[in-house]
């Protein structure tokens, strides 16, 4: 890009693009609002083998071989503090298993579950992690492939998991790994 009598000229490879990226987010926009307005349900079906949250592990070495693991293979880390009574921490896992999902995040993403009972368990761990039960579960934290913290979904983005879909899912992750960006997965940015 240069200045010519007060504009700005741009090549026009920049240009086209730039135009390219913007048509492609457009798309994905318009996917994700057809998906929330034709939301049928829950469209999880959960095998009762599948409980991702186990009682009786001890938490604190499951966050430190987690947090060892991504490290050690370059990736993002997702822990995820929830309960297998709880329907939306359920699902959660259910999109974070599916293989639109799977697809994306294998290779890139290690992802660890800690269970809290009734709010009863793992509280400190919690803590200790700067997370906040408050808004409900589920509820994550994620590094960065680094170990550093991007950040938490303390703010309840994901409690009502229920309600998305594999594909908000899918946009939720990519946003974290390509834009560090933590955001509810229903919304558009």
């Amino acid at each position: 890009m240069f200045r010519l009598g007060g504009f700005t000229v741009v090549d026009q490879q920049v240009l086209d693009a730039q135009r390219q990226l913007i048509a492609e987010l457009q798309q994905e926009n318009h996917d994700l609002i057809d998906d929330l307005f034709n939301y049928q349900g829950p469209d999880a079906v959960f095998d009762s083998a599948e409980l991702p949250y186990e009682e009786t592990v001890d938490a604190h070495a499951m966050v430190s071989a987690g947090r060892q693991e991504a490290l050690e293979g370059g990736k993002f880390l997702m822990i995820t503090f929830g309960a297998n009574w709880c329907l939306d921490c359920r699902t959660l896992h259910h999109h974070l298993q599916s293989d639109e999902v799977r697809e994306y995040t294998e290779g890139i993403f290690e992802f660890v579950n800690i269970d809290v009972g009734k709010f009863n368990h793992n509280r400190d761990v919690a803590t200790d992690l700067g997370v906040d039960l408050t808004w409900g579960i589920p509820v994550a934290i994620f590094f960065d492939p680094e170990g550093r913290v991007i950040g938490a979904t303390n703010d309840g983005q994901l409690e009502p998991a229920r309600y998305y879909t594999s594909k908000q899912i899918l946009k939720f992750v990519r946003d974290i790994a390509e834009k560090s960006v933590i955001a509810a997965p229903d919304s558009v940015q």
